[in-house]
């Protein structure tokens, strides 16, 4: 059934059909079945950039660890101690962590937006949203610290005061390794007296915070937000994603095959043409990616307990195998 509108002396109607050159078979829509369309792709918009900053972060915390790995293999073999190679340390570690503090301001700061857009009817999903950030940051020294940390990185220094690389023997056994680290450290001392670290966080400070340490619990942190979060708008982003499937369904009913092109357009009838008012895609290869960044970052529970390790012992090996 075509819905109309009348508009002056034109009428308004709303279909489905390929946008390209050619005799397309058109498919007419109601106006509400328009407008929930759109605001399905709205959501599913939304959806995915909750992902994909999600991703991002992510990504920048595998590089710090990466860096750290890197390191410390190169100084298993070459064991540099100039002052020139540990300025170079100490800079790639800042960063690789202002690259992490960076994005997660971005995705702590444009998070609540996304899920409002997912989330319309709910009015008080931001502040669900603000409070899930507020357990973690009142349950967690390492939360509140990073947070402050980032305020800091943005405003007056850098993050890594110091690091230390070394190695030392797991045991005097005959299958004793000589295991080699990398730490990293904000100190106290630096970031004590300047008015733009929180002090009511640096009070809660050793004399040193390991940062390895500090992030994996903060990273796991968002981790288990963002979880939360997923949880919240999936009933939401499987309706809007099942709405415009069924839509290209009907479509491709009539069109005989898969439609390549497929709109969704609002315009006013007119002769010779109509005259089209606004228009937007129907297809969800797109919305594929959000599903596939879903399955490959998982909750990362116990983050701050895992580590990597390339041990050839035996026994150590044998453990990791239970």
């Amino acid at each position: 059934m075509l819905d109309v509108a009348n508009k002056g002396t034109y009428i308004m109607k709303y279909t489905i059909r390929v946008w390209a050159l050619g005799a397309y078979p058109e498919l007419s829509i109601e106006e509400d079945q328009y407008n929930n369309l759109k605001q399905a792709r709205h959501c599913l918009s939304a959806a995915l950039a909750i992902e994909e900053k999600y991703e991002l972060l992510l990504s920048n915390y595998l590089d710090l660890e990466k860096e750290c790995l890197s390191i410390t293999s190169d100084y298993m073999v070459r064991s540099s101690t100039d002052y020139s190679g540990f300025f170079d340390t100490r800079l790639a570690f800042n960063r690789r962590v202002v690259n992490l503090l960076t994005s997660t301001k971005l995705y702590i700061d444009q998070i609540q937006q996304h899920v409002k857009a997912c989330l319309p009817d709910r009015l008080d999903i931001g502040n669900e949203v603000k409070a899930l950030f507020s357990a973690e940051y009142d349950n967690n020294f390492e939360y509140r610290f990073m947070e402050a940390l980032r305020n800091y990185v943005q405003h007056r220094g850098l993050a890594v005061h110091s690091t230390s690389l070394g190695g030392q023997w797991t045991s005097h056994d005959e299958d004793g390794e000589l295991e080699y680290k990398t730490r990293l450290f904000t100190h106290k001392a630096e970031v004590d007296s300047d008015s733009a670290f929180k002090k009511q966080v640096s009070k809660e400070m050793q004399e040193k915070v390991d940062l390895i340490h500090a992030t994996r619990v903060y990273v796991g942190s968002i981790s288990k937000i963002h979880c939360e979060i997923r949880t919240l708008v999936t009933p939401s982003s499987q309706n809007s994603r099942n709405l415009i499937l069924e839509s290209i369904n009907a479509y491709e009913a009539i069109n005989g095959s898969k439609p390549v092109g497929l709109n969704a357009i609002r315009s006013i009838t007119k002769e010779p043409v109509d005259e089209t008012i606004e228009k937007f895609p129907l297809l969800l290869e797109w919305d594929d990616i959000r599903l596939d960044l879903i399955k490959k970052n998982n909750s990362l529970v116990n983050l701050n307990k895992r580590y990597v390790s390339n041990s050839t012992n035996s026994k150590a090996l044998q453990r990791s195998s239970r």
